[in-house]
């Protein structure tokens, strides 16, 4: 069993402690070249556009009345073949895959259902695909009913008299909910799945959304080795921060309960090459993997307390963490059973698991957040957590090409967009951080469109990043000599080829500038800023020139 879950070194300036505004340093990095990361292995990024097969309404419906009595949908944009499965058609495979449909898999065994009770966490397992990064992102997401009801549309059968082959799904990209048209037919090997699937062997979502979010990137294989962010992202259309877990630091337990409460959803994975993981080491943990938090808890007991994370593996079996906290641990004889029943304390062979927060720090290399903006999940109703602002704009060659701050002049013709924050966050004094009091806490995200690829072939994302300036003119671009002697309040950490980049800014009110760039200069390529906040904000542009001295 593969894994999947691609970890590199922070992609911005995501510390949890607060940034502080040193001057010294900000006028340190003004003379300092900018750099860049280029992450070559197994990302999402490297591989096709993510923006393939999709469908409107009206061609569903087409599909539909094109269909006759008895007959069943076959995609031919994603047929039963290598291609949908491999990056080469003609790649040599050990055993012969044949692509059956839901009830020839079950056969006399029941009937095939696309859901039974409902959607679950408990309902994933992985199967050989690498796609561990998406499927507990799926677990992530599937506890929230309503925003799965909007990924997987309503009224979906896989038998009985409406039965027409046909499946619908929906995914965020770049802005917008688009869909994805499949039929049922899946890979199996002597009649068994072998890709994601539920644990119910009747259910068949998980592999049918497995399935569409392929045909998406164009094959299955376009899938091994991706990034936890971008899989909540399109599920959710949330704006995602990651945080690499180096030196210790407390204050992300309280940022992830804060995210907890705040109906946010939190994933982890763990350092290594994923292309290796197919056993987990001795305390039971897979390295390179990807795994979900699904609570976080802080209990007494006859000891003392304990800060405890409750994780899931996509696997879904009894590959769990064997140390301290485990299910059979020791140290649950000291916890009564009411907080043992609050928290849900299982000793179960499915794959989900307490930690310790310190041990939790120590295995694992990172995590990943989804924030949701208002009515972000399209459920109708506003979340109540915050405010969010999305413009879309484009690096032009020739004019808004002019890459990073290693030459001054030409950075000054990228656009410029204008951030104007009114009001400071709401301050408690019994809880807050003290040099908080009179910010806002902005998280700034760039996204660059996919870029299309003619085939599936691997094609790789520009690096990129962006620059925060105040600024006192709210109409024109900050020019040349700003730069050369005002250091920037605000940035990420370096340029990367991610298909997104974030980060967690505090800021007093007033005007600022967001300076959207690749590393390179003349990388043409649309882009996507999003800005979330507690209060309410603006976000416009780009700014016009300033005119020329007379």
């Amino acid at each position: 069993m593969g894994c999947g879950s691609s970890t590199a070194s922070p992609v911005h300036s995501n510390s949890v402690e607060k940034r502080t505004g040193d001057k010294q340093n900000q006028n340190q990095h003004t003379r300092a070249q900018d750099s860049f990361k280029d992450e070559d292995e197994g990302f999402e990024e490297e591989f096709s556009d993510g923006m393939l097969g999709l469908s409107t309404e009206e061609q569903y419906h087409q599909i539909i009345r094109s269909l006759g009595p008895g007959e069943l949908f076959e995609d031919s944009e994603f047929p039963p073949n290598m291609s949908s499965l491999f990056f080469d058609p003609k790649q040599p495979i050990k055993a012969k895959v044949i692509w059956m449909r839901p009830q020839e898999i079950l056969g006399k065994d029941g009937e095939a259902q696309l859901i039974t009770d409902g959607v679950t966490r408990d309902d994933i397992k992985q199967g050989i695909l690498g796609d561990c990064w998406f499927l507990s992102s799926c677990a992530a997401v599937s506890q929230r009913g309503q925003l799965m009801s909007k990924i997987i549309m309503d009224n979906q059968v896989l038998s009985g008299p409406s039965y027409k082959g046909i499946l619908r799904f929906r995914f965020w990209r770049f802005g917008e909910w688009v869909q994805v048209i499949i039929d049922d037919r899946l890979p199996t090997v002597k009649g068994k799945l072998i890709y994601g699937q539920s644990t119910d062997p009747k259910e068949f979502w998980v592999a049918l959304i497995e399935k569409a979010y392929a045909k998406l990137h164009g094959s299955y294989e376009a899938l091994e080795g991706g990034i936890t962010m971008d899989a909540l992202v399109d599920l959710t259309g949330g704006l995602a921060e990651r945080y690499e877990l180096t030196d210790y630091n407390p204050a992300l337990y309280k940022l992830i309960l804060r995210a907890q409460k705040a109906g946010a959803f939190v994933a982890c994975s763990r350092k290594g090459d994923w292309r290796r993981a197919t056993k987990a080491d001795a305390n039971g943990l897979i390295p390179g993997h990807a795994y979900t938090v699904t609570d976080i808890a802080q209990i007494k007991h006859k000891m003392g307390e304990e800060k405890l994370l409750r994780i899931r593996n996509p696997w879904g079996d009894a590959t769990e963490w064997r140390g301290s906290w485990s299910d059979n641990d020791r140290n649950w004889k000291w916890v009564d059973e009411e907080t043992k029943k609050k928290i849900q304390q299982e000793s179960k062979d499915d794959g989900e698991f307490w930690i310790s927060f310190k041990d939790f720090y120590h295995q694992f290399g990172e995590v990943t957040i989804c924030l949701l903006g208002p009515d972000f999940d399209g459920d109708g109703i506003s979340d109540q957590i915050g405010h969010t602002e999305m413009v879309r704009g484009e690096w032009i060659l020739g004019h808004s090409t002019g890459g990073s701050r290693n030459n001054l002049v030409k950075f000054a013709t990228n656009d410029q967009y204008l951030l104007t924050i009114t009001d400071p966050d709401d301050f408690n004094h019994e809880t807050d951080d003290a040099e908080s009091e009179g910010k806002s806490n902005i998280v700034i995200s760039l996204m660059q469109e996919h870029r299309r690829s003619k085939a599936n072939v691997k094609v790789k994302s520009f690096q990129i990043g962006f620059f925060i300036y105040k600024t006192e003119d709210t109409r024109h671009k900050l020019s040349v000599k700003h730069f050369r002697f005002h250091p920037d309040v605000g940035k990420t950490n370096c340029y990367v080829n991610f298909r997104e980049v974030s980060g967690r800014f505090e800021l007093e009110p007033g005007n600022y500038v967001i300076i959207p760039t690749t590393f390179l200069e003349d990388c043409p390529a649309h882009f996507m800023l999003r800005v979330f906040g507690e209060k309410k904000f603006s976000l416009k542009g780009p700014l016009m020139p300033a005119p020329a001295p007379l």
